[in-house]
């Protein structure tokens, strides 16, 4: 057996032969030395260029993320000199971690309902991006409205670009096509709750084994149409309407009327039993046939957009009319104050958001791996041979990214998407209170203490499975003692200033 001091010497006899015969041969080869000296030079520069690290969300194997970081960085070397690292699977309790730890980081995506921008910039975890978006980011600045921009604004100073999505939703049911058409339901008119429970009690009778109404991972996504002015800590109860005061979204009539039917259809068996403790999310209820259908935002393209989430042909009725507040446009993109270079963090941000290449390589993966054109001319592509939605290494989420607008279309969806989409949020309703952005700094205990009633409280109500005749009242008690009235009359002071200012 050979020891490790007999290898090392070995390995020195080669070293020494290599080197011998490189020398021989650079001898006779004469003006060599020029060009192995200026590919020494490249490849020196490759290793020391800066690596863009990009955290987001959903679903992605380490494989697959390697692998389409490889292929951005062929672009992103030419065109800004520098490398990316993409991370996918990031959830909020490890973007929170990786903020306050100081770990290398440069991009991420930030929901408005996971982080908040304001406290993000208060506490300095985030980079003002104003002169670097003079610098590097004009093109991408020279798209972005300056509405949207004030949805992304503290302190007078820019700290995000704003997700190029839907920005605006109305509120509605989605359901499963087949069976909704087999029982006779019209989803082409706006629906009450009670003309839905009618609805779903004909879904229950035709089918004793399908829960007419699932839940997605034990949450529910309210059909109300609230603005919640970043937290819910306080909020505008119709953002359809005019009204500017700020009101206990929990002593609403609007909510007390959405839980008093969760909880009535949770008793008659029109609700999946225990839904507040289920992992599974609703568009694998739906998928597998235990679920007819839920709650759910709607935009432009989103029933195709269902439709292939649900491997079932899916469509909605409408319940609330589109509507735009402060937190559908501030899903944005940030620069992290741990980012080591954030001068190169928004070149790449830029490309991102303005390269259609670079854009559909972090949306969509590589072209005959993650998906294939179906109509190249048309630029609609789906899935690569042999991969779906249930084994793909790699989730599209598009929305999720900073501009899926420039990115290839889905066989299914419409070929004018993205117009569409465009047309939409154009014309959504808008909030009175839609700019407005809430900094929580002066009342932050108050914020914590009334954040654990809420996460006490919120899934069992949202979800039918406690009595909100009980529940509530006790709600909205221990809410006062947490001091939900002096966040309230902490944020009407701000919106009213704002208002003032924004005439």
């Amino acid at each position: 057996m050979k020891t490790i001091v007999g290898k090392k010497i070995a390995a020195l006899f080669i070293t020494v032969a290599m080197l011998t015969a490189a020398l021989a041969g650079c001898s006779k080869s004469g003006d060599s030395s020029g060009a192995s000296g200026d590919k020494k030079e490249e490849a020196q520069g490759k290793e020391d260029m800066y690596t863009v690290t990009v955290y987001a969300p959903y679903a992605a194997t380490t494989e697959d993320c390697d692998a389409i970081a490889a292929k951005i960085s062929e672009i992103t070397e030419k065109e800004i000199g520098c490398k990316v690292e993409l991370v996918r699977n990031v959830t909020k309790e490890q973007l929170n971690l990786a903020l306050t730890s100081g770990e290398k980081l440069d991009l991420f995506y930030a929901f408005p309902w996971e982080v908040s921008l304001s406290s993000m910039a208060s506490s300095n975890q985030i980079v003002a991006m104003d002169d670097l978006l003079k610098q590097y980011g004009s093109d991408m600045q020279n798209s972005i409205s300056a509405d949207d921009f004030k949805c992304v604004t503290v302190g007078g100073k820019v700290y995000g670009i704003p997700m190029n999505k839907d920005k605006a939703q109305a509120r509605g049911f989605l359901m499963d096509k087949a069976i909704a058409d087999e029982v006779g339901i019209d989803y082409t008119v706006k629906k009450t709750y009670a003309e839905l429970e009618a609805d779903l009690q004909k879904v229950k009778d035709a089918h004793p084994d399908i829960w007419p109404v699932v839940a997605n991972a034990g949450t529910m996504m309210r059909p109300l149409p609230v603005d919640t002015l970043g937290d819910n800590l306080g909020v505008l109860e119709n953002a359809l309407g005019d009204s500017t005061q700020v009101v206990n979204l929990y002593d609403s009539n609007s909510y007390k009327e959405y839980v008093g039917y969760m909880y009535k259809w949770a008793q008659n068996g029109l609700m999946m039993p225990d839904a507040a403790n289920t992992t599974e999310s609703y568009d694998a209820l739906i998928r597998s046939g235990v679920g007819f259908g839920t709650f759910t935002p709607i935009k432009a393209g989103f029933e195709a957009e269902e439709t292939r989430k649900c491997g079932k042909d899916i469509v909605a009725v409408t319940m609330y009319d589109a509507h735009s507040i402060t937190t559908m446009v501030n899903a944005a993109w940030c620069i992290a104050n741990n980012s080591k270079n954030p001068d190169k963090a928004m070149q790449m941000l830029n490309l991102m958001y303005t390269n259609p290449e670079v854009a559909n390589l972090f949306v969509n993966g590589i072209e005959g791996k993650n998906y294939k054109y179906v109509d190249k001319e048309k630029n609609i592509i789906t899935y690569a041979d042999g991969i779906d939605a249930s084994n793909t290494g790699y989730s599209v989420v598009g929305w999720a990214w900073p501009n899926e607008q420039i990115t290839s279309v889905w066989q299914g969806d419409d070929a004018d998407v993205w117009t569409k989409l465009g047309e939409f949020n154009k014309a959504a309703k808008s909030s009175p209170a839609k700019g407005f952005v809430w900094d929580n700094s002066k009342v932050l205990n108050e914020v914590t203490a009334s954040q654990n009633v809420i996460s006490k409280y919120e899934a069992s109500l949202d979800c039918g499975s406690v009595n909100p005749d009980e529940a509530l009242p006790k709600m909205n008690e221990e809410l006062k003692s947490a001091g939900l009235d002096k966040i309230i009359k902490e944020k009407q002071q701000q919106l009213d200033a704002w208002l003032a200012a924004n005439k």
